[in-house]
């Protein structure tokens, strides 16, 4: 997708095809180990659909951006006031620091192969910039490791041009965000119909596991489908990127859940739960009943 606003970081990337090459590269990797068997579990845990619902990896960079910041700090009132008693303390939040972004580049990078164009360009610098501004902190507690005093003030130095990096590659990911809209919920704006809204669907013409689409008054998207003689509805359009679930394949052990046919997110159609990832926000569920002139009714449950 392409950013309709002219954003700093739309007017940086927007020509580098450089970082398109790389992308190539980083996308093999990172989805070559994804279709090796049983890594899909893994896959899920990193996007967050299991077991938080939520994405992952903001909760993870919070903490990473956030030890960081506090590091500097640290460092920066020990240089003006020679206060050596907390250098254990500034130490401490480098290797804590350290540790969650680990859980922040493989989290990261799992969400970003879903992407594509523009969107994935800026992805790319912005994890760019975290490996080196990463590397720099790894440099940085190397140095501070039994260093002298004089070692120490070049490894203060240098953690604060990582922390500065980091925050270059922190407005990209804020980008990616809230310009791209990456991994926001496709549903948080949509309405289904609180009370109960006729659609131009007759139950008797549904076919076991032949879903069909039927749109509300408002424009809220139904996915309808029968189930083994009950009839479901959920929303149809995916709330990881916007595919058309109805689109999708059916997948589970009693092919209950439907497969969305872009990024194979996983719904389960009798209660919208998102089962698999990228998609971590569940499809919103839809009460159904047949009228008295045999078509479908649905409103949403709750």
């Amino acid at each position: 997708m392409s950013s309709p606003r002219n954003t700093v970081a739309h007017a940086v990337v927007r020509n580098w095809r450089f970082l398109d090459a790389l992308g190539t590269v980083f996308g093999a990797i990172v989805g070559g180990f994804y279709r090796l068997p049983g890594t899909r579990p893994l896959k899920t845990l990193l996007h967050g659909t299991w077991p938080l619902n939520h994405p992952l990896h903001p909760l993870l960079t919070d903490a990473t951006v956030g030890g960081y910041t506090a590091l500097v700090a640290v460092d920066v009132y020990i240089l003006i006031t020679g206060e050596t008693a907390l250098v254990r303390i500034a130490d401490f939040l480098l290797v804590a620091s350290f540790i969650t972004s680990l859980g922040s580049i493989v989290s990261g990078l799992t969400d970003w192969n879903e992407t594509y164009a523009e969107e994935r360009r800026t992805g790319m610098l912005h994890g760019l910039l975290m490996l080196v501004a990463s590397s720099l902190f790894v440099v940085s507690l190397f140095l501070r490791v039994g260093g002298a005093a004089e070692v120490r003030t070049a490894a203060v130095a240098i953690s604060t041009v990582a922390w500065l990096i980091l925050a270059a590659a922190s407005y990209l990911g804020g980008e990616m965000v809230f310009g791209y809209g990456t991994q926001v919920n496709r549903q948080a704006w949509t309405e289904p119909p609180a009370k109960w809204e006729r659609l131009e669907v007759v139950a008797a013409g549904l076919e076991d596991r032949k879903p069909v689409v039927a749109r509300t008054k408002k424009g809220f998207d139904v996915f309808v489908a029968r189930l083994d003689g009950a009839i479901y509805a959920i929303g149809n359009t995916c709330t990881h990127a916007g595919g058309p679930l109805n689109e999708g394949t059916w997948v589970g052990a009693d092919r209950c859940e439907i497969q969305c046919p872009w990024h194979a997110s996983r719904f389960s159609v009798r209660d919208g739960h998102v089962s698999g990832g990228p998609a971590t926000f569940g499809e919103p569920r839809l009460e159904t009943r047949v009228n008295e002139n045999g078509f479908i009714e649905v409103r949403a449950a709750g």
